[in-house]
């Protein structure tokens, strides 16, 4: 038997995955629009006091209910989308099950995700963290491209996964809303920061959106390799428009709205593709040599069922 090569895997516990960061400057952020709406509110027909004393509850309210809602919604997505999204759940010994759960051993989880197909051209990860984590795939993609494509776009949505990146934007949403509902109990406030702050806010949001894409290429890059990951991507941007479906959803998909501008969910193809290239981030991905796959993951090549099992249910 030859020998094999080596190839990177990555040290999951030297990403930086926590959401921890992310919910303090989410909360810090929401005190800093109820003080900024507040002042500028007072010009307008309520005095500074007043407008103050209307933001202090919502130094606790804000973050409470933006915490609660946004767990109690991200724990509900998995179940949400298997019933509404048109998900054809896949067996244990399904070929494509297999590889995600070898690429998830690869990557460092403990937990393999549920592992779905849709028929839209298109991938996605949900779930509140890696022990309820689904990851769909596109019947489209899986037709379409290579299997080394197919491992990249898995290795992308694994990458949202171990990033913890599903919790991040919820967590986001869900404070956005949480702010702007709060702000609607003032007349005042309504019509002067909750309009201002809502576009601010969005324009974080998609901010955020378009940041979580770059890590989980480069994630996707350290799995399969970076040319696997830049032709998947030069692929997907050449498929059709997005349906109606994926508009809906587009934060969640591999392939969102990427124009270039402060809407866009997602970079466009070039600015992907010229950080993969230039490897901005995937040079950060702490990453160690061991042992490569000598093909496609197969029942051969996954790890024990005890060291890896599914996630909770």
């Amino acid at each position: 038997m030859g020998e094999t090569m080596s190839e990177p895997t990555i040290k999951l516990r030297g990403l930086k995955h926590s959401s921890m960061p992310t919910w303090l400057g989410l909360v810090l952020g929401s005190w800093f629009g109820l003080i900024w709406g507040s002042l500028l509110s007072a010009p307008f027909g309520i005095g500074f006091g007043v407008a103050a004393a209307s933001g202090l509850g919502g130094f606790l309210a804000v973050p409470l209910w933006g915490t609660i809602w946004g767990l109690i919604g991200l724990g509900r997505q998995r179940e949400i989308a298997v019933r509404r999204h048109g998900i054809r759940l896949l067996a244990d010994g399904d070929p494509l099950t297999q590889r995600v759960a070898a690429l998830a051993a690869k990557l460092g989880l403990k937990t393999r995700p549920w592992v779905g197909v849709m028929p839209h051209n298109n991938a996605y990860a949900i779930g509140s963290n890696a022990n309820n984590a689904l990851v769909v795939v596109g019947q489209p993609l899986i037709d379409t491209l290579t299997e080394a494509e197919v491992d990249a776009v898995i290795g992308h949505e694994l990458g949202h996964v171990a990033n913890n990146d599903m919790r991040r934007m919820g967590l986001a949403r869900s404070f956005q809303n949480s702010l702007v509902w709060y702000l609607g109990f003032s007349g005042t406030l309504q019509r002067w920061a909750r309009w201002i702050l809502t576009w601010l806010s969005e324009f974080f949001v998609l901010g955020l959106s378009r940041k979580r894409e770059y890590w989980a290429d480069a994630i996707g890059a350290a799995l399969t390799g970076k040319e696997h990951m830049i032709a998947a991507l030069e692929k997907l941007h050449q498929a059709p428009a997005l349906s109606g479906f994926e508009r809906d959803h587009a934060r969640l998909m591999f392939r969102g709205f990427a124009k270039g501008s402060l809407w866009s969910t997602h970079p466009t193809l070039e600015q992907r593709r010229a950080a993969l290239q230039r490897e901005i981030y995937l040079k950060r991905i702490p990453v160690q040599q061991t042992k490569a796959l000598p093909e496609a993951p197969t029942a051969s090549t996954l790890p024990n069922p005890e060291d890896i099992a599914y996630a909770k249910r």
